[in-house]
């Protein structure tokens, strides 16, 4: 964690110092993904593509054919506060934790889970468009980008215990947020391995997709307009086995007493094959299924 503080506060510093117009700064307050991003504009001399007017199926087909072309690099630096909860929780009242269980559902874990590390930081290297606001030159998250990221963190969790484990995420992603007035809309898709130092975790590689949607001017109940999928699966980058695949399904409520606020309740599930873990890990027991409840609330 002291890396990551470390990390942003030498960027700023940077900034402020000798590059006051070409890092932009951005952040986003979630109970499960909080994160804030410092952007470096690669070519200054020329502007950013602006987006506001493409297909969806444009801006994808734009930001594979120019991948290879990058004109940004993102530093990011990520906390997972439920998951993190999670963690004190158990640390700190093993009894209640235990208690907690409905059969052989543990309601924390069902809570937390889907989250193997309690922090990150990402850097980032790609093609970036935005999607500008007429009424604003202020950009904020109205990004599409497609590149290169290396995540890198020294835990990962199981249970809600963390393990001493310096690991390191590679993926080549496609990345997109629209904001509007009256709608937000939220895309991820991902390809990558994951790399573990402890030895009990077994190295992954994984393909992934999200999907987010919320529209303020529909009905609360709309789960067309107003709703969130995700899934991922992986396997072991040594035998090929599948380790672990998840799907979860959210629907959101837009807040109609405040501006671009929802409230969103996720319903997921978790499939552990046994082959993500070895030794210890492996020894001390698996849930080979695992329901997931995600309540949220986001700004």
């Amino acid at each position: 964690m002291k890396n990551v503080i470390v990390t942003v506060l030498i960027l700023g510093m940077w900034n402020s110092l000798f590059a006051q117009d070409i890092i932009e700064y951005d952040y986003e307050l979630d109970a499960y993904y909080s994160n804030v991003s410092a952007f470096l504009d690669l070519e200054r001399d020329k502007e950013l593509t602006d987006a506001s007017n493409y297909s969806e199926t444009r801006i994808y087909t734009d930001l594979l054919l120019n991948s290879f072309s990058p004109n940004i690099f993102l530093v990011e630096a990520a906390v997972h506060p439920m998951p993190i909860a999670g963690l004190y929780f158990r640390q700190n009242n093993e009894d209640m934790y235990e208690k907690s269980k409905i059969q052989n559902l543990n309601l924390v874990k069902a809570i937390t889970a889907g989250f193997p590390e309690p922090y990150s930081l990402s850097f980032f290297v790609g093609r970036m468009m935005v999607f500008k606001n007429k009424d604003s030159e202020y950009i904020g998250k109205n990004r599409a980008y497609m590149g290169y990221l290396v995540t890198v963190g020294d835990y990962s969790i199981k249970d809600n215990q963390a393990h001493r484990d310096r690991w390191a995420n590679f993926e080549i992603k496609l990345k997109g947020t629209r904001e509007k007035a009256d709608r937000d809309l939220d895309w991820s898709f991902r390809v990558g391995s994951r790399i573990h130092e402890n030895r009990n975790f077994v190295n992954s590689i994984y393909i992934g997709a999200r999907r987010s949607s919320i529209d303020y001017n529909k009905g609360v109940w709309s789960f067309l307009y107003n709703s969130a999928f995700s899934s991922m699966l992986a396997v072991s980058s040594d035998t090929f086995e599948l380790s672990e695949a998840d799907i979860m399904i959210e629907k959101k409520w837009p807040l109609q007493w405040t501006k671009k606020m929802s409230f969103g309740l996720g319903l997921g599930y978790i499939y552990n094959s046994g082959a993500k873990y070895r030794g210890e890990l492996k020894e001390e027991g698996i849930d080979t299924h695992q329901l997931v409840f995600r309540p949220n609330l986001k700004f």
